[in-house]
């Protein structure tokens, strides 16, 4: 990277995950573009945050199932910084769909948030990130990529689906922009939904035996943010849950 401050375009910035990562990478020196989709005031707050600890930081709504959206958020962010340096794709939906209820326009839904929408943002994307030297893509996944979870079909196959086009876009983008993914296990006791029993045996299914923080997936983003000879891969941070399931 050149001297002056890269910049990095965060999707789905405004909360949790992505707002721990938009925080971690504006502390690390990024220009940080937020992306935000309804929570406008979480954004606006984030980056005003971000501006009084004498960052930079902008705010950009998108609607990410929109491909001209896409590009149209590229474009600005491009404009008003200058250059691109880092995308990360961390913009997402969960939710259960059980099997008897899953139509085609669940499927389509979470095919567009988590495979259309990163592979049109990093075409869109790529002229900019190449004048990086190298640019760099990194798209989040969940360890539910790699092992199905019962009534979460949609879900889990466009996880998969994205963690395909990580690798795809290593192989079509290198050698001038680098391409990997995080998967987080469990970020974050559950507040809602399961019983105090339930979580329990969640937790005692995880070998460092508690949940992450979303700074645990920040750190790991912001190591591929500086890393030079990582490309293709993915980055399993769970505390180990995977070897339980």
């Amino acid at each position: 990277m050149s001297k002056q401050a890269p910049v990095a375009l965060i999707t789905g910035a405004a909360r949790r995950l992505g707002k721990a990562i938009t925080l971690a990478l504006a502390g690390d020196g990024f220009k940080t573009a937020i992306h935000y989709r309804g929570a406008e005031k979480e954004a606006v707050n984030l980056a005003r945050r971000i501006e009084s600890s004498n960052g930079s930081a902008e705010t950009f709504k998108a609607d990410l199932t929109d491909h001209t959206a896409c590009a149209r958020l590229v474009d600005e962010v491009t404009g008003k910084f200058g250059r691109l340096d880092l995308i990360v794709n961390n913009a997402s939906i969960f939710a259960k769909t059980p099997l008897s209820d899953i139509s085609f326009s669940d499927i389509e839904k979470f095919h567009r948030i988590h495979v259309m929408a990163p592979a049109m943002l990093s075409l869109f994307s790529a002229n900019a990130l190449k004048k990086s030297g190298p640019g760099r893509i990194v798209n989040i996944l969940d360890i539910y990529a790699r092992i199905p979870r019962k009534g979460f079909l949609p879900y889990s196959v466009s996880k998969a689906g994205l963690e395909a086009l990580t690798k795809q876009l290593a192989l079509e983008l290198a050698p001038d922009i680098l391409v990997n993914a995080v998967a987080p296990g469990a970020i974050l006791e559950p507040n809602e939904g399961m019983d105090e029993a339930a979580i329990l045996t969640m937790k005692n299914k995880i070998p460092l035996e508690r949940f992450g923080a979303p700074d645990d997936i920040a750190k790991c983003v912001l190591f591929l943010a500086r890393s030079n000879y990582i490309t293709g891969q993915t980055i399993v941070v769970d505390g180990g849950r995977s070897l339980n399931i």
